[in-house]
């Protein structure tokens, strides 16, 4: 049985799910509404559930054009004037799922971080309490230190943090696949489409996923991530491999090309998409420069004898040969 949970203690689980994705993508998010997030996610299977069906359906709709959000917008407008009596609280609902779709692209877009780059730039930036962030291409992060604590809220993108050591204020990076917590260490943190990956270089963090596992010590030399909102195991990494794009070096082992494609989009503006599965799900081992992605391209199309179509450089189709 589901715990009471406020504003809407007769909703269900799928409903008390989709407020709390829409209020975590909101910047109205704090450490409190974290705590009772997690108390509610860890009260049934039937929350942890819910959850994870209510990630997979907003990544589907953060593909949505915005004449089709707009469609949305229309709809959800025209339920909510219809409810009453005892669906009344229905509304609110439907109004939290309406910010999740309006503040899902401005997230995105960056336009509510503290610091954010564009397609193919890094940043570095120093924090005010001595911590030092490298900011990967594409990535977009807010900044919320207190007396208490130093949040750090990863929009999307990947980072890298060199945490200065402070006993009375626990560093912690959120979000949207999970939270990471660090106190004197060095560790990567990657938030690419409702996934989180973790990686140390020095000392340990505290990993906790968003489908509810925990990892209380990630020791130095490992990685862990989730997929598709499962979270996996810990494994060894190569710390020299997963720092290259530090260097602007994109470096695969066995990699789907789909996960390739995916890393190369985020260093040239426009978009490569595979039409085949099959190819999407080839395994792709290289190294490649992050300053000349056309380059990247070229050596996997003559690799893999893959054919493109080039509708211009916003879009580019790959495929078999014909």
């Amino acid at each position: 049985m589901n715990p009471s949970f406020p504003p809407f203690p007769d909703a269900s689980a799928e409903e008390q799910a989709e407020y709390w994705l829409a209020l975590r993508e909101s910047p109205f998010y704090d450490c409190e509404q974290e705590k009772l997030w997690l108390a509610w996610l860890a009260a049934s299977r039937e929350n942890r559930e819910a959850w994870q069906q209510t990630q997979l359906f907003f990544r589907r709709v953060e593909t949505l054009h915005p004449a089709q959000v707009r469609r949305i917008e229309r709809s959800v407008q025209k339920a909510g004037r219809a409810a009453a009596g005892p669906g009344l609280w229905r509304w609110p609902i439907a109004a939290c799922l309406m910010l999740a779709l309006c503040l899902g692209w401005a997230f995105n877009a960056g336009y509510f971080a503290d610091f954010r780059t564009g397609t193919g730039e890094q940043r570095r930036i120093q924090l005010s309490d001595g911590s030092t962030v490298i900011l990967n291409t594409a990535s977009s992060l807010s900044v919320d230190f207190s007396e208490q604590q130093r949040v750090i809220r990863l929009h999307g993108g990947e980072a890298y943090f060199k945490v200065a050591a402070d006993a009375a204020r626990p560093f912690e990076v959120v979000a949207g696949g999970g939270r990471v917590r660090a106190l004197g260490t060095a560790f990567d943190v990657k938030q690419w489409q409702g996934d989180l990956a973790v990686t140390v270089y020095e000392h340990s963090v505290r990993v906790a996923f968003a489908d509810g596992a925990t990892i209380e010590r990630l020791p130095e030399g490992q990685r862990v991530a989730s997929l598709d909102g499962k979270s996996g195991a810990p494994e060894q990494a190569n710390l020299r491999q997963a720092a290259a794009w530090q260097e602007r070096r994109l470096v695969f082992k066995e990699k789907p090309l789909q996960q390739v494609i995916d890393d190369l989009n985020r260093y040239r503006p426009g978009k490569i998409v595979i039409a085949d599965p099959d190819l999407a799900a080839h395994l792709v081992t290289g190294v490649f420069d992050a300053n000349d992605p056309e380059a990247a391209l070229t050596v996997i199309e003559t690799t893999l004898a893959v054919s493109e179509t080039r509708l211009t450089d916003a879009l580019i189709v790959l495929h078999r040969h014909y």
